[in-house]
């Protein structure tokens, strides 16, 4: 609801001679500060360094569209190997789920050709070989070290 008295009342504000001042006081001092941290910064730090640098390499700086070039070059490249990250990755989990899950179906299957109390018997003796190895193995292991250590048993 925008009232004739609400923009002349803002007509009034503006034009005071109080804020015009203001106005120019502020863009004045601001000018001013502007143009010294040009003299006193930017142009001695970041301006003539930079200029200086670009003229002595402008002969042995590459072109735009060279650098543009390079650019969808190595984007294409990092897409293709993306791609070909992610393909590999999609196979190598094919594998292991193909393996995972042929390996639950064997075993299901076996159960079930010889029975509950055969397979158990089975597993039984397979804890037993592994039990043996390891057990073996943690052994020779130690004597070993000891061996190594200097201090055999």
């Amino acid at each position: 609801t925008n009232h004739p008295s609400d923009t002349e009342n803002l007509q009034t504000v503006l034009q005071n001679p109080t804020f015009t001042y203001l106005q120019s006081a502020t863009q004045d001092h601001l000018t001013t500060k502007l143009s010294h941290l040009r003299a006193m910064v930017l142009q001695p730090y970041i301006i003539e360094p930079v200029s200086s640098f670009l003229a002595s390499y402008s002969s042995a700086m590459p072109d735009l569209l060279s650098i543009f070039l390079l650019a969808i070059i190595i984007l294409v490249s990092l897409k293709i190997l993306d791609y070909a990250y992610r393909l590999v990755v999609f196979w190598v989990t094919l594998a292991f789920k193909l393996v995972f899950w042929g390996s639950i179906l064997s075993l299901g299957w076996y159960v079930y050709s010889v029975g509950i109390e055969n397979a158990g018997k089975d597993f039984g003796w397979l804890w037993g070989v592994v039990y043996g190895f390891v057990g073996d193995f943690q052994e020779k292991s130690k004597t070993a070290a000891a061996a190594y250590a200097g201090n055999p048993k």
